[in-house]
């Protein structure tokens, strides 16, 4: 089932939700398998609540406020935790001051991270003698929305606020196939990581809900900020580049949900000033970063050169806002190099750029200009070779059939007559076209022409003697001997025919 579907399902029941997601990717797989195990522990959590009630108060004091692990998670006895078996464990380096009353991350909370990377072969290699591959200060990350590779995320899921955690994961929970790179260190394809992670703050899912669009706006600014890190970071010759789309596409749905929201919240506020001031501004920040991810939608399809999508994602920003100017600096470029664009949608998408640019960005519309002119003169060049090329091809096919078929004929004629040469020298000469015009009447082959009008001439001779012989008959009586029969002469009206 893993192998064959790639697809997002909900499973409802009238109890709690359970969300499956079942793709072939490990990284999915490890997601579903940690949504899984936090229904289960929220089943648990929700049995043993009903158990206390029923115990005394002493037996309850006893128990721990704070889950430390689900039961289904084991401990190794170097004190790794095992979440995936042995290609993802845990280890707590420092835990909370106030381990019974830590707040247990759950999913759909915002949680502040600190982290560093290293390249670890092994759990037990000392990270101290690694380069750092990865180092990420005050960073907002949303569990269960992918903002970080899943090594990271399960880490962080399964840890609790003001705790510092190390993590050692296999490839495949971390960039696989894919690399990343910090100054001048790359790290290589395929190698296992080890991460040191600081749990700052955790904001519950349910406070999030109570100030929604302050904190719509910390996660999606965040999202936007992991994809810059790895646009610049983690490309890898465009194996990054689903991973840079997801969060730039996630923060704009949601911040296209926080936009409509607004614009609903201010036709209610619209009689409060202070609330109407609150919500334009939280309208205004919403709409700069949903413009900024489209427009980084736009420059990551450029660069992956899929020309028509960037296209495509580039209206989306004119039509939030006609005047953007890198919205259209990159519609340009993007329609420049579609090939089902047209040169008048190049020409006016540059032409309106260069109307919205400052002093300090007329130098990239002037070098789009210089472009668009060369690829406009290269292409009406190109297309008039090619004119040229089909009209002398459809020209040498006409002359060529021409002079084919007057082979041909010529070929016939000499089949039905070779005249002999009269002399050696004449017999090796190549037969030249003969050639008939009254100018040169004296060189035309008598002899043929003579013979051919001579056969054409005997039926009118004949005719014209055998009428005049009749004639003489008529006029004298006499019928000649080869003319007689013995039945009676023909009698005719006329002596004409």
């Amino acid at each position: 089932l893993h192998a064959l579907l790639c697809t997002e399902r909900r499973v409802l029941s009238p109890g709690p939700c359970i969300r499956l997601t079942i793709t072939t990717t490990s990284a999915m797989v490890t997601i579903s398998s940690v949504e899984a195990e936090e229904e289960k522990t929220t089943t648990n959590r929700v049995e043993q609540q009903q158990a206390e009630d029923d115990i005394s108060p002493a037996a309850a004091a006893t128990t721990t406020a704070v889950d430390p692990m689900p039961p289904s998670l084991s401990t190794t006895p170097d004190g790794w935790t095992e979440m995936m078996g042995k290609d993802l464990l845990m280890k707590s380096l420092q835990p909370p001051e106030n381990e019974e009353n830590a707040i247990a991350i759950q999913h759909q909370d915002l949680v502040l991270v600190d982290w560093v990377g290293f390249k670890a072969d092994s759990p037990t290699m000392d990270s101290s003698k690694s380069t750092i591959f990865h180092k990420a200060q005050n960073v907002w990350v949303t569990v269960g929305d992918k903002d970080v590779v899943p090594a990271l995320e399960m880490a962080i899921r399964f840890a609790h606020e003001k705790e510092t955690l190390l993590v050692w994961s296999h490839s495949k929970f971390a960039y696989g196939a894919s690399t990343r790179t910090r100054q001048d260190y790359e790290l290589p394809s395929y190698s296992n990581v080890q991460y040191e992670i600081t749990i700052r703050q955790v904001v519950p899912s349910e406070e999030r809900q109570q100030d929604y669009d302050k904190w719509t706006l910390v996660a999606t600014e965040s999202k936007k900020n992991l994809a810059n890190d790895a646009y610049v970071h983690e490309w890898a010759g465009g194996q990054g580049k689903s991973r840079i789309l997801y969060l730039y596409q996630k923060a704009a749905k949601e911040l296209e949900l926080l936009l409509d929201s607004n614009n609903a919240q201010t036709d209610e506020a619209a009689k409060d000033n202070d609330a109407t001031k609150a919500v334009t501004q939280q309208k205004q920040k919403a709409t700069e970063l949903l413009l900024d991810c489209l427009n980084n939608i736009c420059a990551v399809q450029l660069r992956a050169k899929e020309y028509h999508a960037s296209k495509a994602a580039a209206v989306k920003v004119l039509e939030r806002d006609p005047s953007n100017f890198k919205g259209l600096i990159r519609a340009a470029k993007a329609a420049l190099l579609d090939p089902a664009s047209s040169y008048d949608e190049v020409d006016a998408a540059i032409e309106a750029a260069a109307e919205q640019a400052s002093n300090a960005e007329l130098a990239d519309v002037k070098k789009l200009q210089t472009d668009f002119r060369r690829r406009k003169r290269a292409y009406e060049q190109k297309s008039q070779q090619m004119y040229a090329k089909a009209l002398n091809s459809s020209s040498g096919k006409k002359l060529s059939n021409d002079d084919e078929t007057k082979n041909k004929g010529e070929t016939a004629a000499t089949k039905e007559k070779e005249p002999e040469p009269q002399s050696e020298t004449a017999a090796t000469m190549p037969e030249q076209p003969l050639a008939f015009s009254w100018s040169n009447w004296r060189t035309w082959p008598w002899s043929t022409i003579g013979a051919y009008a001579f056969q054409l001439s005997m039926p009118f001779v004949m005719y014209y003697m055998a009428t005049r012989a009749r004639k003489n008959n008529s006029a004298t009586g006499i019928v000649p001997d080869e003319f007689q029969s013995s039945g009676p002469s023909p009698s005719f009206e006329s002596d004409e025919f």
